[in-house]
């Protein structure tokens, strides 16, 4: 559903993406303040645009909070900076392999080149890690005697407090001072209605850098970057962010031949929506005969087609249709997995 939140939210990302290629934008529309705090906690590029000048005619409120979000984001992406070598560096020192993947590689804190051009402007909510299902209680050991505190245990994840106590923090943008989580994800899979789908064996595409630490290959890491992006294309809840990572990534001279080989065998749902995503907001970017081999692989190819990208931006007060989620499911277990979520959501809504 085309809400005004949504439509808003494509605006400041039709902006963000003219600048970023070199093109001159429209002018944004006189948003109020809260509605700027409300577009910008959505897509996660309140300090990006400000950096570009998105915001430069708005009323003095809106310039005082972006400039504020952008000294807060920064500060949060300088924490994580420091607080990522060290995470890895005990997990080396333990003889536990794990992968980072996200934002603590786009960003750089994780070693190497920011693949962002202002790595300060990308929010970052988590250090994400990959691990080995069997080394899942070796990693909880490991952060906890690096000083982490466990937070939750779900079956796709194991969440981790450097510092905050895991509330819900300020909402109405980033705060430096916000929940240093560490995610501990046993293997690749992204959670879409009630079930998941898996992604490759990270450490079949990884290697140990000279460092001592492993590395996704670009195009694998690539590839996951799109495969997280596509998950929240079929759950209806993009970042636009992630958009952004994509078109970063390219910018910087991505190999989409090696990123279309390292798709293959991978379950469609984790690289048609995603790719198609990318190319609704970034047009010419992703590989024409990419885009259309890997929507022919994907069941729910028919509903994209008929879908506005905006409609998949995140927006707390809608909810995906039973069709919709029936649409990308493969199987009865995939189906009873929707209904059972459903169910949750129904009896969640009694309480």
């Amino acid at each position: 559903m085309l809400t005004p939140w949504r439509e808003q939210q494509r605006v400041l990302v039709d902006a963000v993406v003219a600048v970023c290629r070199g093109a001159t934008p429209r002018e944004l529309p006189p948003w109020s303040l809260t509605e700027v705090q409300r577009i910008g906690l959505a897509t996660g590029l309140t300090a990006l645009a400000g950096r570009l000048g998105l915001f430069a005619n708005a009323a003095d409120d809106v310039r005082a909070y972006v400039a504020e979000q952008q000294v807060e984001v920064a500060a949060r992406a300088e924490r994580f900076a420091a607080l990522t070598p060290r995470v890895l560096a005990a997990f080396a020192a333990a003889d536990v392999p794990v992968v980072p993947v996200k934002g603590a590689v786009l960003g750089g804190s994780a070693g190497g080149v920011a693949v962002w051009a202002h790595p300060e402007t990308r929010p970052m909510s988590d250090i994400d890690l990959l691990v080995d299902g069997r080394h899942r209680a070796q990693a909880g050991a490991v952060l906890a005697r690096a000083g982490c505190t466990l937070h939750s245990t779900e079956a796709l994840e194991d969440t981790f407090l450097a510092w905050g106590d895991g509330s819900v923090g300020r909402t109405d943008g980033e705060s430096a001072d916000h929940n240093g989580r560490i995610e501990v994800h046993p293997g690749w899979q992204e959670f879409l209605h009630g079930y998941a789908v898996q992604g490759f064996d990270p450490f079949t595409r990884a290697a140990r850098t000279s460092d001592d630490q492993w590395r996704l290959d670009d195009a694998s890491f690539a590839v996951h970057v799109i495969g997280h992006l596509a998950s929240t294309v079929v759950r209806a809840e993009v970042r636009a962010v992630n958009v952004l990572d994509v078109w970063f990534l390219h910018d910087r001279g991505l190999d989409w031949s090696a990123v279309g080989d390292s798709m293959r065998g991978l379950d469609a749902r984790l690289t048609a929506p995603g790719l198609w995503l990318v190319d609704q907001f970034v047009s010419g970017v992703v590989p024409t005969a990419l885009l259309e081999r890997e929507l022919r692989r994907l069941r729910a190819a028919v509903t994209l087609a008929v879908t506005s990208p905006a409609a998949v931006l995140r927006d707390p007060t809608q909810r995906t249709t039973v069709r919709w989620r029936a649409d990308f499911t493969h199987d009865r277990s995939e189906r009873v997995g929707v209904v059972r979520q459903l169910g949750r959501s129904a009896r969640s809504r009694v309480r």
